[in-house]
C-alpha cells in the first residue's frame, strides 16, 4: 500500500495495474452520478433563487420588509440560501471522478487522475463530517469487557441533503475525503470505522492505562475523566456521553436534564475511538490496560 501515483493518469490503466498486482478488490466504490446530479441541481436552484431575490430587492421591485420575522426570512433568502447552494455545488463537484478500492490491507483511492494508497496501519485519524440524524452507535463488547468494535451506522447518509464526508489522514499528513456520493457509502463507512478501530483503540487504551492524556480534537480524556477545555468531569460522575443533533453532549450524574458540556461533532477526531474509550472507562469493572 506504499505506492502513490502523484501525476495525472488514466483510470483504466491505473485500475488494471493495481488489480494485476493485488488481485481483485473486496469492494469497489465509485461516484454515483445521480447522487451528484440532484445535489448539484438543488444547489444551482438555491443560488439562482437567491440571486433573483437580490435583484428584486435592490431594484425596488420588492419593498424592504418591516418586522423582525420578515427580516429573518429576508436574510435567510438573500444570504443563507446562496451559501447553502454553493456548498451543495462544491460537495457535488468534489465527489466527481472518485473511485475507492477496498483491500484487506487498506484502500486505494483514485481521484481525478491521482491514485493514493491508505493502508489501515497508516491511518492516524478519521473525521466524520455531517453524521446523519439517528445514526446508531454500534459497540459489541468482548469477554474482556472492552468494546471489540465501535462504529456509527451511516445508512441514512443518502437522505442527508448536505451529505456526509469521511476524511482520512495518514501518519505523513496525506489526506483524502470520501463523500457520501459514493456507491454503497454506508458499507465503506462501516469498514473504515471498524478497521481503524482495530488499529487505533488498542494503542489508545494502553496509553489510557498508563496515565497519558488522549486528545480527540476539542475533547480529551485520561483515567481521571473527560476534559472539555479547562473543565474535567470524573468518569464516575459521567451519566451520558451521546450525540444530540450535530453536537456531542456530556451529562453529569444527578443532572440528567442539564448538559455539562458539548461540542460540535465535526470538531472531534476519531469519534469512534473516543466512544470506545468512554465505554471501557465507564464499565462497571474496567480493565486496567
Amino acid at each position: 500500500m506504499e505506492d502513490e501515483y502523484t501525476q495525472p493518469r488514466d483510470l483504466d490503466s491505473d485500475l488494471a495495474e493495481i488489480t494485476s498486482r493485488l488481485g481483485q478488490p473486496e469492494a469497489t466504490h465509485r461516484t454515483n452520478v445521480r447522487s451528484v446530479a440532484w445535489r448539484f441541481t438543488v444547489g444551482v436552484l438555491l443560488f439562482t433563487l437567491a440571486a433573483g431575490l437580490h435583484y428584486a430587492v435592490w431594484t425596488g421591485q420588492i419593498p424592504w420588509v418591516k418586522g423582525a420575522m420578515w427580516w429573518k426570512l429576508l436574510i435567510v433568502g438573500m444570504f443563507v440560501s446562496p451559501a447553502a447552494g454553493l456548498y451543495l455545488i462544491f460537495f457535488a463537484v468534489r465527489g466527481l471522478k472518485l473511485w475507492v478500492l477496498a483491500y484487506p490491507t487498506g484502500l486505494f483511492v483514485w481521484h481525478r487522475g491521482r491514485m493514493v494508497g491508505f493502508a489501515w496501519d497508516e491511518i492516524q485519524s478519521v473525521q466524520i463530517s455531517g453524521l446523519p440524524e439517528k445514526a446508531v452507535l454500534n459497540h459489541p463488547t468482548g469477554p474482556d469487557g472492552l468494546p471489540e468494535l465501535v462504529w456509527y451506522d451511516l445508512t441514512r447518509s443518502h437522505r442527508r441533503i448536505f451529505g456526509t464526508t469521511i476524511t482520512l489522514t495518514r501518519g505523513d499528513g496525506e489526506q483524502i475525503a470520501l463523500m457520501s456520493t459514493l456507491d454503497d457509502f454506508p458499507d465503506l463507512g462501516r469498514r473504515v470505522q471498524q478497521e481503524t478501530f482495530r488499529k487505533l483503540f488498542p494503542a489508545a487504551w494502553a496509553q489510557f492505562g498508563e496515565g497519558y492524556m488522549l486528545t480527540f480534537g476539542t475533547v480529551a480524556c485520561d483515567a481521571g475523566g473527560i476534559v472539555f477545555g479547562k473543565r474535567m468531569l470524573a468518569w464516575r460522575e459521567v451519566d451520558v456521553l451521546e450525540r444530540a443533533g450535530d453536537k456531542l453532549e456530556v451529562k453529569q450524574a444527578g443532572k440528567k436534564k442539564k448538559t455539562w458540556a458539548k461540542c460540535g461533532l465535526n470538531e472531534i477526531v476519531n469519534l469512534h475511538v473516543l466512544m470506545g474509550v468512554a465505554l471501557a472507562a465507564r464499565a462497571p469493572t474496567p480493565p486496567t490496560g
